[in-house]
Formats: C-alpha cells, sequence, structure tokens
C-alpha cells in the first residue's frame, strides 16, 4: 500500500530507487512519456490538443497541411524527452557505471525517435487530401446553365469538375445570351466568375 505523504511517482512506475543520473534520466523519460501520451489522447478526443497546448505553454503545434518536417517540433521534442530518458536508463540499469555511454545511447534514442516522429507527421501531411477545387480546373469542362446569363451580365452554371457537380457565376463569351438549361463549355475564368460559351 503506499504512504500518501510519502508518495512518489517515480514509485508509481517501478522507478523509486533512481538517484543521480539515474533520476535524470527517469525524470526526462516520465516528462517525455507523459505529454506524449497526454497529446495523443487529446488529438485522438477530437484534435483539441492543439488548442491546449498553444494555450498552456505558448507554443504553436501547427499540423495543418501546409505544415512540413522540422526537427524541433512540439512532438518531436516530447519524443526525444522520453527515448533520452529510456536509453539512458536502459544503459545505466544493464551497467551503472557507464554514464558516458548512458548519455550517448540517450543522445542518439532522442536523435532517431525525434527524426521518426517527424517523419511519422510528414506521412500524415501527406496523406491529407486537399479538398480545394480550383476555378481553373474547370476551363474546358462543359456543363448546363442553371440560372439565364444575361447579355451584359451574370448567372449561374452546373459544371463537374473533379467529379462533382459545383454552380458557378457565369457571364457568356462575347456578351451573347444564354437561356437556362443550354449546354456550355467553360472558356475562362475572371475572378470568382466562369466565362462559358454555347457547346
Amino acid at each position: 500500500m503506499v504512504d500518501i505523504p510519502n508518495f512518489s511517482i517515480f514509485d508509481l512506475v517501478g522507478l523509486g530507487d533512481v538517484t543521480g543520473i539515474e533520476l535524470i534520466f527517469a525524470t526526462s523519460a516520465l516528462i517525455g512519456g507523459i505529454l506524449f501520451t497526454l497529446y495523443f489522447f487529446l488529438l485522438m478526443v477530437g484534435g483539441i490538443a492543439t488548442d491546449i497546448f498553444d494555450g498552456i505553454f505558448g507554443i504553436d503545434v501547427d499540423m495543418g497541411a501546409d505544415a512540413s518536417f522540422k526537427a524541433l517540433t512540439f512532438q518531436g521534442i516530447m519524443a526525444f524527452l522520453m527515448f533520452f530518458g529510456l536509453g539512458g536508463l536502459y544503459v545505466l540499469r544493464t551497467d551503472s557505471d557507464a554514464t558516458s555511454l548512458a548519455v550517448f545511447a540517450g543522445s542518439v534514442c532522442g536523435g532517431i525517435s525525434m527524426y521518426g516522429t517527424g517523419k511519422l507527421f510528414e506521412l500524415f501531411v501527406d496523406l491529407q487530401q486537399d479538398g480545394t477545387i480550383e476555378m481553373e480546373d474547370s476551363i474546358g469542362g462543359t456543363g448546363q446553365v442553371y440560372l439565364r446569363i444575361p447579355a451584359d451580365g451574370v448567372g449561374q452554371v452546373t459544371i463537374e469538375v473533379s467529379g462533382a457537380l459545383r454552380t458557378y457565376n457565369a457571364k457568356s463569351e462575347g456578351g451573347v445570351e444564354i437561356a437556362t438549361d443550354d449546354f456550355v463549355e467553360v472558356v475562362g475564368v475572371l475572378g470568382e466568375v466562369l466565362v462559358v460559351k454555347r457547346a
């Protein structure tokens, strides 16, 4: 039974007897592990980890589609702390006199985990699909007039773009009136308006 006044989180994870350099490794592993687990739990619960960590620590943890791999991301630092501590503890538990080797092994483990975490997040970003459809993609496409296009004004057309039927504002090429339900072909784009002609 745990004595509450003398409770130590190290006792909880089986590291109650650590001292000296082992304490540094154990603390690093514990902090990194808790933050890493908490971050991914919050991310899975609803993607609120970025807001919470941004608010508490003032750290920007951008995971948007334009995020690229950087070694010093918050996720990379958490992974480094966790594996630096675990690697160093493993070496010290094997040979308690190998302090230099423990620091080296911890650094190598931390560096590899930081690199691997970065590459993993880079893979996640690559797997995201950009659902944005550029209006220029509609050029050459055919569709149908939804709302009449007056000779000197704007109407609406429905065009299939990237496998999806979309409705856009459109004006006619050459200022010709095009009636509702006429078939048209997109020949250009002017800002947010398609330029069409009868197909």
